[in-house]
């Protein structure tokens, strides 16, 4: 198959269009149609020497839970600018400290354990496995209580 000048050329275009939308973050607001459901302030922890990118993937441990007994909980965090804004660029690394909206992934929890839990000042871990990334507080509750039946 012999491809014209034009053809490769044509390619060569969308392949770098698809390398530019790979930089940008779809907020999870406007994949999922629902709010966050609360807000927390972070700080990344100094030994930690990662970085973080905006659409990580880290799970969420109460501060005075034990990770190997309690288990830990599929909660992301999406990072919020010093205006309040989800950053987009997901070039931009997140500042060690800041806030970030965070999302219950599983529903049936979201119901059953955390909206007895999760309060304004309560405490928790950003971690992978039983790895602590960054110590956080809960500074809002945003849609905890509304997003019934959406995931």
């Amino acid at each position: 198959m012999h491809l014209s000048k034009q053809k490769i050329e044509e390619l060569m275009k969308r392949v770098k269009q698809n390398e530019e939308a790979e930089k940008i973050h779809i907020p999870y607001a406007e994949s999922s149609g629902r709010l966050p459901d609360f807000e927390v302030s972070y700080e990344i922890l100094p030994s930690i020497n990662a970085p973080f990118t905006q659409g990580a993937r880290c799970d969420f441990l109460y501060e005075d839970d034990d990770p190997h007994k309690d288990g830990v909980h599929m909660i992301w965090p999406e990072f919020l600018d010093d205006e309040g804004n989800v950053i987009l660029d997901k070039t931009i690394q997140p500042k060690k400290k800041g806030h970030a909206t965070m999302w219950i992934g599983m529903h049936e929890s979201r119901i059953k354990f955390h909206r007895s839990r999760l309060k304004v000042g309560a405490k928790g871990y950003w971690v992978v496995g039983s790895k602590k990334l960054a110590k956080v507080t809960v500074t809002k509750i945003l849609g905890l209580f509304e997003n019934d039946g959406k995931r």
